[in-house]
């Protein structure tokens, strides 16, 4: 007798498996909702919901083909982006429009343009771009400068040498007005004294030394100092900007592992620093010199691990308190972690990490973080291997993101590589694009105006592990809302879209796909039609199927938001 039966399965996450009647569900460029209510309401306790749109605001020169390094927001709302070998301002103005106003040069490679700001009086941005440089921008006085990197204090972890080239940052976090930054090639991070940059001008006050000694007035107690400008170097051949008030350099290095230094990050008041096998938290103390003068020293916390660190420093991302990495480790790498302040919690499948795996040499891949819609993303990118796994803190569920390419037609690796909150919006920004991005709710093609693929494929439905026949499905969506115009239907005009979903059934778990079958949506106002495909579904010849798997594929440009789905089987015998 044939029987309907609910599939919740059909709701869910991605979880693809390398077998796939173990499980064969993805989930792209759609992500699981669920209801916010302590007891069941309704006919669902989760939905699907479609990602939204991007549209392009801003262009910029485009002739290395580099596009956007970075992006960031201060603290008074200015956003600021890097593209190729440029760094830009970015203000709206009164009638709601993107302005972009050139700032500086950078080194023009395809590398990650890391910001942080320091705060107080006169707050800088300040950025970093893997060169000998640190760059600074007053936001009171509109001011670009750059300053020389320290010199290495260590030519490598196990060495005790002066060295002589200067360090080059690829990260750049501030804490109490401390300028902290990383040196690439080894476990050493460089570090300031509070709002050096601010509220003095350029100058500063040091202790006056002759043969490394300090000296004092007459009196033999009133200690002798002299005025410098931090831009300026001392007889070390060190900025006066890295260096204390007896002209050394201010620097912390690696207590547990001596391993590189790959990025460095704030979260709660916290620097995480990350080694290719450790990771390692600080927390700044101020304490007082032999003379009074107060100055910041940097004491390690408790939340540290000698066994997870970030080989790929551009997949450190940091959002609502919380600080997400691919970890690599001395078990095992190609896991994603995270961490709010506590011990690291693995937050990848097993699936997701056979893939990762699977693609071999993944060291182009980069990661960011954004929340839209009260949801918070975590977003990996493997370029090499054209895939985007996005995991969301909110629900705990990963799913998969694509740019669809006009050319050949494949789903890629979705092009942001940045995201950045401002002006009340989310912009994006992708490596291999010259424009700035927004994501647009009321958008749903991408920065390109190219379609957008929704896709599910459901996990393997059995019935007692007996063969059945799928006589049906159902899907409940929000059908007849589209707000897509389509003039033209077969020749005759309409008022509105009819936008189409197509499905596909396998009937040995996954393995092989059956004839594609299309069923319409309902134009606007058409509110109770129903979405079904019935009969034609593939039975296996002369031996029925004992396990079904369902794939959902929309393209069309419209929000989908799938809320409950069913199907029709016939059992023909016990197992």
């Amino acid at each position: 007798m044939p029987s309907v039966i609910p599939v919740p399965g059909f709701l869910g996450g991605s979880s693809k498996s390398d077998v796939m009647m173990d499980s064969p569900e993805e989930l792209l460029n759609m992500f699981v909702e669920k209801k916010e209510v302590a007891e069941p309401r309704g006919y669902t306790q989760k939905v699907l919901r479609s990602v939204e749109g991007e549209r392009a605001v801003l262009t910029f020169p485009f002739e290395t083909r580099i596009g956007c390094r970075g992006l960031f927001t201060a603290s008074d709302g200015t956003m600021f982006a890097a593209f190729d070998a440029s760094i830009y301002r970015i203000t709206r103005n009164d009638n709601g429009i993107l302005e972009k106003t050139l700032i500086s040069a950078v080194t023009s490679r395809p590398s990650q343009v890391v910001f942080a700001e320091t705060g107080g009086i006169d707050s800088h941005v300040v950025w970093v771009d893997g060169n000998s440089f640190l760059y600074a921008y007053s936001l009171k006085n509109r001011e670009y400068r750059q300053f020389k990197t320290p010199l290495r204090v260590y030519k490598s972890a196990d060495s005790t040498d002066i060295g002589e080239e200067y360090s080059t940052p690829t990260h750049v976090v501030c804490i109490a007005g401390v300028i902290c930054i990383n040196d690439s090639e080894n476990d050493t991070w460089y570090y300031t004294d509070p709002y050096v940059l601010g509220g003095t001008g350029d100058e500063r006050e040091i202790y006056k030394l002759v043969n490394g000694q300090v000296q004092y007035e007459n009196d033999g107690v009133t200690v002798q100092t002299e005025t410098v400008n931090i831009a300026a170097e001392a007889d070390n051949g060190v900025s006066y900007l890295w260096l204390d008030r007896y002209s050394l350099p201010k620097f912390q290095t690696a207590e547990y592992v001596a391993d590189r230094i790959t990025a460095m990050v704030l979260c709660n008041d916290r620097i995480y620093c990350f080694g290719t096998k450790s990771l390692q938290v600080y927390t700044p103390t101020m304490t007082e010199d032999a003379y009074g003068n107060s100055y910041s020293v940097f004491s390690s916390t408790g939340n540290n691990t000698r066994d997870n660190g970030a080989e790929i420093g551009a997949t450190v991302a940091t959002l609502g308190g919380k600080v997400f990495w691919l970890g690599s480790n001395t078990i095992g790498d190609h896991s994603v972690w995270v961490s709010d302040g506590g011990a690291p919690i693995r937050v990848s499948s097993n699936n997701i990490e056979r893939e990762l795996r699977s693609f071999g040499n993944i060291s182009d891949a980069y990661g960011f973080a954004y929340a839209y819609n009260g949801h918070q993303f975590y977003v990996l990118t493997v370029p090499g291997a054209d895939r985007t796994f996005c995991y969301d803190v909110t629900t705990q569920e990963w799913f998969d993101r694509s740019t669809r390419d006009p050319v050949t037609g494949r789903d890629r690796y979705w092009a942001p590589s940045f995201a950045t909150a401002a002006y009340g919006e989310i912009f994006l920004g992708s490596y291999s694009a010259e424009f700035l991005m927004q994501v647009d709710p009321d958008k749903f093609t991408d920065f390109r105006d190219n379609p957008i693929i929704k896709r599910r494929t459901s996990p393997v439905f059995v019935k007692d592990f007996a063969p059945f026949r799928l006589d049906a499905f159902w899907m409940e969506w929000n059908t007849g809302t589209t707000t897509q115009s389509n003039p033209v239907e077969n020749g005759n005009y309409v008022s509105a879209f009819n936008p189409v979903a197509m499905l596909e059934c396998s009937n040995d778990g996954g393995n092989t796909w059956g004839m594609e079958r299309w069923a319409h949506g309902g134009k606007i106002g058409q509110y109770f039609w129903r979405t079904e495909w019935r009969g034609g579904f593939p039975c296996g010849g002369y031996q029925l199927p004992r396990m079904y798997v369902l794939r959902l594929t929309i393209s069309d440009p419209v929000k989908v938001v799938i809320t409950a789905a069913k199907m029709q089987i016939t059992q023909t015998r016990r197992p």
